[in-house]
């Protein structure tokens, strides 16, 4: 019986072992980012970060009029979890439930979170229909006013390293570009909107 009970805990610390080698390294150091959306053009017009208001307005001619976005979480993805898409090598989701937000009025800043300290590739956002509107996103363009209930993923990819406090920056340019020549003809708006990334950096 002794031999038993010392044969199940050393199997249990084995099984234990395997799991923390498969476990990604992390130095348990966090840091304070601010996320933020960058600044970007449309119709040739520069649009200064924190006055978003100007993209939407006639004279800008932009396609976009309103945008909508109902954020529930994001993810940080480093560069094995990008190139080996395996669960098991997954960054915690990070809640961030900020609520339905109105592009067009401007709300860049989107908050602060802790992230652990590495080198990400590849940040995404879920968007659900957790919000008041039922909708996970809104939009309005030139050819009509197109919503989904559908989760949505938005992804921006490139490098950020997260090594002290700082400021995450989202350059949405490419995303607005998709946005802005949706018609609800050739897909969905999720597929739309997942068709291409946007760019993250320091």
């Amino acid at each position: 019986m002794k031999s038993l009970t010392q044969n199940a805990i050393k199997t249990i610390a084995t099984i234990g072992l395997l799991f923390t080698g498969c476990a990604k390294p992390t130095s348990g150091v966090q840091h304070q980012i601010a996320v933020q959306f960058g600044s970007y053009t449309t119709a040739g017009t520069k649009i200064k970060r924190n006055n978003l208001l100007r993209l939407f307005l006639p004279e800008a001619q932009a396609a976009v009029s309103n945008l909508k976005l109902c954020f529930k979480r994001l993810r940080f993805k480093m560069a094995d979890e990008v190139t080996n898409p395996d669960p098991t090598l997954d960054s915690d989701n990070i809640d961030f439930s900020l609520g339905e937000i109105d592009i067009s009025a401007g709300s860049t800043a989107l908050g602060v979170i802790s992230l652990p300290a590495g080198n990400y590739k590849r940040v995404e956002f879920d968007l659900e229909n957790s919000c008041a509107s039922g909708k996970s996103m809104s939009l309005v363009n030139t050819n009509g006013s197109y919503t989904s209930t559908e989760r949505v993923t938005i992804k921006f990819e490139g490098d950020f390293s997260a090594n002290a406090d700082g400021t995450l920056t989202l350059g949405v340019q490419q995303i607005l570009t998709q946005l802005n020549s949706y018609d609800g003809l050739s897909a969905s708006l999720k597929v739309s909107a997942e068709a291409i990334s946007g760019v993250l950096n320091n």
